[in-house]
């Protein structure tokens, strides 16, 4: 029921509509390094602050207080690695700790903030990408040219790029869909194992939310969540995503979809979230949204 209003929903407003959102990339600007070796040990100093802080991120207000160390670090020595952080801890405290609270403005504007750090990591780590897109090349071509070194940029560019345009509507979505697959794909061809399976993960929920309105097919979505599954088993987040986005498009057969929609989230609740220390953080924060999305069951059967 749930896909089917949301269907109707989608292209009602596709028919109000005038236009989408654009997001401004600003890909003629830069950060500059400092010259100062004081400043730049002061960055470095920064940089392991936010570090010990970021460590307690299942903490909203430790993640805050990592993501400011970080900001102030990148003005005085702005690297691609240190951009990905933040783009990667924004999108953290947008869709885990401001979704859980249900603070939509503060998410949409964490996913924002990830994707104008995602962009500022392009440009450090891809520099022929942005010169590219200066020149007038659009995004499915331009994003070729970004190397194997620029997958971390590339893949929160691309997942914080969806969050926000899902925020501004299906119109936005859809005129941004080309460039998140060709994206993604990118990523896919030079890393498919990048953060436990991460493009097998996003291609299971693009073919699920496209399924029926934009050329998605549930089939491939299965066996994408599945194959990401099976690379990295211990992240919790890749069978909330299979049960939230696939298991509800499942209106052909509701009863399985129930049944598989409430095995996947059981299964995150009982497992250990410190299988993997690097993600404990997310996996709790995992849990919390399943027994969050297990609670309205009724809901999306």
């Amino acid at each position: 029921m749930r896909a089917v209003v949301g269907i109707i929903c989608g292209l009602t407003a596709l028919s109000l509509a005038s236009c989408a959102t654009t997001y401004d990339e600003k890909l003629d600007s830069k950060l500059v390094a400092s010259t100062s070796e004081t400043e730049v040990a002061k960055a470095e100093g920064l940089v392991a602050e936010g570090d010990a802080l970021w460590a307690e991120r299942v903490d909203a207000e430790k993640l805050k207080a990592a993501l400011a160390k970080w900001e102030a670090a990148i003005v005085l020595a702005p690297t691609a690695e240190l951009a990905v952080k933040l783009s990667r801890g924004h999108y953290l405290l947008g869709d885990g700790h401001y979704a859980l609270a249900d603070n939509v403005e503060g998410r949409d504007s964490e996913y924002q903030r990830g994707l104008d750090w995602a962009n500022e990591a392009l440009k450090l780590a891809a520099p022929e990408y942005a010169a590219a897109k200066v020149a007038g090349k659009p995004h499915p071509e331009a994003i070729r040219l970004a190397p194997k070194e620029a997958v971390p940029a590339m893949y929160w560019y691309a997942t914080n790029l969806g969050k926000w345009a899902a925020g501004k509507g299906l119109v936005t979505r859809l005129k941004y869909k080309d460039d998140l697959f060709s994206t993604m794909t990118h990523v896919k061809s030079l890393d498919d194992q990048f953060f436990y399976g991460a493009a097998w993960r996003y291609f299971g929920g693009y073919e699920a939310v496209a399924s029926g309105i934009a050329g998605g097919d549930l089939g491939r979505s299965k066996e994408n969540f599945d194959k990401a599954i099976s690379i990295a088993p211990n992240y919790l987040g890749t069978k909330v995503l299979y049960a939230d986005l696939y298991c509800t498009k499942m209106v052909k057969d509701e009863v399985e979809g129930k049944a598989k929609f409430k095995k996947l989230l059981d299964e995150v609740i009982a497992a250990d979230a410190n299988a993997d220390p690097e993600i404990a953080p997310e996996n709790t924060l995992e849990q919390r949204k399943a027994k969050k999305l297990l609670a309205k069951i009724d809901d999306y059967f």
